[in-house]
């Protein structure tokens, strides 16, 4: 008998000893510090996961660790030599674990450490995400597919400036994959790279079928960037509200308009039968990117002019924790100067939405709530670093915390707990006390 076909006698054995206890798909995920994004039918980033009808489920953690699960004894895994655990967020356990087979439960990508993830269900059967062990995907000697539905494709991901030169290290790595679901997370995804603010993502597909995602930056300058730690952000005055409608979390841009859109649900009529050019303002203008979230029913529209032909879709009115995100890019006029957000959708589709905040509002804490209770339904982790990695606990649903400030990280912000620790400030995970 070779030994191939005894590791695949053996890893099938095992199966049938241990499928009883891990029949169900495994759906659970974690904190959204550990924010998780959707896709499918609708599409938001960092709030919540999506599962289809394959039993697949994906997302994204806190803007940069993009992962996938798998149903229960879909792909057998088999790992070489010793190595060693790692939790969710990345940070060494200490602990070295030999060879072995099992049934693979989830690929994690850790875009901020350049580094790949897998956690087997069936060595580590947990569903507690907080509680599972990981060993880094190039362990991974093999996949054994009991689907025909997976196959094996070798990821690339690449950090570039707008001009297409290389600003960080790429990786490369094999997974299975039976579509474009973790593609889809990662388009999702916002990366950090030190003096650059993330531009966009976009992902390219090769003749073998085999992707390629590639994170765009811009370059900071002296008096612009995404480590922008001014003494706003900083203050301890409290905001206005912490209401999906308080103007006082309106973007920056807000501030740059006297008029806002009173007709937001309905398509304008004054442009029938004209051109987009003559009701719109001639010039968009670039801005520092943001996140915003709508609180109420948005359209997503083609251009400035909210008519219903240049209508995309409709964003119906969501609870707090799966209202749809944006990231804005840009904003524009139309003739009467009315001001309109230039948007990218968590799926990367751009087109313009209302800046009325009475309709969307920043996504993020942008001042110091002095006290958040957690209202994502698995929780939020504190971490000692600012980009959310070396978890330091895991707090529940329902814990209040107490904030002593607020620091930028990207287009996000995170709060900075009394114990100097750092978590989401994410207004779908955290709510204002």
């Amino acid at each position: 008998m070779s030994r191939k076909y005894f590791n695949t006698v053996l890893l099938l054995s095992t199966t049938l000893l241990t499928g009883l206890a891990l029949s169900r798909p495994l759906t659970s995920h974690a904190d959204a510090s550990t924010q998780t994004s959707n896709a499918v039918a609708t599409t938001t980033a960092s709030a919540s996961s999506t599962t289809t009808s394959n039993g697949n489920t994906y997302g994204v953690d806190d803007d940069n660790i993009v992962w996938i699960t798998y149903p229960s004894m879909s792909v057998l895994t088999t790992y070489t030599g010793t190595g060693t655990y790692y939790n969710a967020d990345g940070s060494d356990t200490n602990t070295t674990v030999s060879g072995t087979s099992g049934a693979l439960g989830e690929v994690r990508i850790n875009l901020n450490q350049r580094t790949a993830y897998v956690w087997d269900s069936m060595l580590n059967a947990t569903s507690n995400t907080s509680a599972r062990l990981y060993r880094k995907v190039t362990s991974v000697s093999n996949f054994m597919y009991l689907s025909s539905v997976y196959t094996t494709k070798s990821l690339t991901i690449n950090f570039v400036d707008t001009d297409g030169n290389s600003i960080d290290d790429s990786m490369t790595f094999d997974f299975p994959d039976n579509s474009d679901k973790l593609e889809n997370a990662l388009l999702d995804a916002t990366p950090t790279v030190d003096g650059y603010t993330f531009n966009s993502a976009t992902v390219t597909t090769g003749s073998d079928d085999n992707p390629a995602i590639t994170y765009t930056f811009i370059k900071n300058t002296s008096d612009s960037g995404s480590g922008n730690e001014s003494s706003n952000s900083e203050s301890s005055s409290s905001e206005a509200s912490s209401s999906e409608s308080s103007s006082s979390e309106s973007s920056s841009v807000n501030s740059a308009t006297s008029s806002t859109d009173s007709g937001n649900l309905s398509d304008s009529s004054s442009a029938n039968g004209a051109s987009d050019t003559a009701t719109s303002s001639a010039t968009e203008v670039s801005v520092s990117k943001t996140s915003v979230y709508a609180t109420r029913k948005i359209g997503l529209y083609k251009t400035v002019n909210f008519t219903k032909n240049n209508r995309i879709r409709w964003y119906q009115k969501q609870p707090r924790t799966k209202r749809p995100k944006f990231t804005v890019i840009g904003y524009a006029r139309t003739k009467a100067g009315t001001l309109r957000y230039k948007v990218k959708t968590t799926s990367g589709q751009t087109g313009y939405i209302t800046a009325n905040t009475n309709y969307v509002s920043n996504t993020y804490y942008q001042m110091n709530p002095k006290k958040v209770t957690v209202i994502n339904a698995k929780g939020i982790n504190a971490y000692r670093k600012v980009n959310l990695t070396s978890k330091v606990r895991h707090y529940r649903k329902g814990t209040v915390l107490k904030v002593k400030a607020v620091k930028q990280h990207g287009i996000t912000t995170r709060l900075i707990l009394t114990n100097g620790t750092y978590i989401t400030a994410n207004k779908t995970m955290v709510l204002k006390k």
